[in-house]
């Protein structure tokens, strides 16, 4: 086992993309990820709406993606801060730390295992209701009645959803649900059922959170080319 991981499933979700030239565009789910470009490593901070990545050439990268309110702890940075970003990880840690951890990927067989290793480095222990407020949230359950549950005020909720999540418990859940909707779209499910299903009150209601999320009604997404979810 490599020195400073410890045992256990994944922190993450590996992912691995293909870039062709030219742009694409990224969604926000709520999560942050480590990505090894080949070069450097990137934090891409919570997106708050669709991020186009533009590519000069085709490119291939590997990431690990961190579920909610996971990465400022082992980061050490707010999410707050790196909302709506893509930052390199020397500029959040030191030249150094983070030129050892690119060396390291740059001669690793699987640079998937070596991102876990950087998520496992600084090891925390996070907030009790972190996960659990993310999955309520994501059930659709409301914000006050979140925040009671979990001993806080809304007022105090917001602020600690924003430094963990990257914003507030109700972008949060907005996010959340869209993507939960997206995955039933995406399976063939009527776009009617969709939208009561997951809590909006009707079908434009659901196409209007799309366009500020996506950049795109629901239909219109679906059908798109240079879209990764």
């Amino acid at each position: 086992m490599t020195a400073g991981r410890r045992a256990g499933p994944l922190a993450g979700t590996v992912w691995r993309a293909q870039h062709p030239a030219g742009e694409s565009t990224i969604l926000p789910d709520g999560c942050m990820d480590l990505i090894w470009t080949g070069r450097r490593v990137l934090v891409a901070g919570p997106d708050t709406g669709p991020y186009r990545h533009r590519a000069h050439s085709a490119e291939s990268m590997v990431g690990l993606r961190l579920p909610p309110g996971v990465a400022p702890g082992v980061l050490g940075h707010p999410a707050e801060r790196l909302r709506d970003r893509r930052v390199d990880l020397a500029d959040l840690w030191s030249e150094t730390e983070a030129d050892r951890w690119c060396t390291r990927l740059s001669e690793a067989d699987d640079p998937a295992a070596v991102l876990d290793d950087i998520a496992r480095t600084r090891t925390w222990d996070p907030p009790a209701w972190l996960a659990p407020a993310a999955a309520d949230l994501a059930a659709g359950v409301r914000v006050g009645e979140c925040a009671e549950r979990f001993g806080m005020t809304v007022r105090t909720f917001h602020r600690h959803s924003s430094r963990f999540y990257g914003y507030g418990p109700k972008t949060l859940q907005r996010i959340l649900r869209m993507r939960a909707a997206l995955g039933d779209l995406a399976d063939g499910r009527d776009l009617t059922a969709s939208a009561y299903g997951h809590g909006y009150a009707d079908e434009s209601h659901m196409h209007r959170e799309f366009v500020e999320l996506t950049g795109q009604g629901p239909s219109a997404f679906l059908r798109a080319s240079g879209v990764r979810a």
